[in-house]
């Protein structure tokens, strides 16, 4: 499953709902996370989740989380 966090001024990012689940634990709705948009702050972000089909996976760009000097950094990855 894919999460999708789209603020309203068109930012867009794609997470993989595995690796929000070890990141902040595994007994949270990932709709209930609050993600923050980089480009502007005021505006809200909504939250989505999708299921992917396999046999057509699209050309996106998920985050992956990289653990570097003890945080937690989200480096985009290509969905394969």
């Amino acid at each position: 499953m894919i999460v999708r966090a789209e603020c309203g001024c068109g930012n867009v990012r794609y997470f993989r709902a595995l690796d929000l689940a070890q990141v902040v634990g595994a007994g949270r709705d990932p709709r209930s996370l609050s993600f923050r948009c980089t480009r502007c702050t005021p505006l809200p972000v909504v939250v989505t989740v999708l299921e992917l089909d396999r046999d057509r996976m699209p050309r996106i760009d998920v985050h992956e989380p990289k653990v570097v000097d003890g945080r937690t950094t989200w480096l985009p990855t290509r969905l394969r």
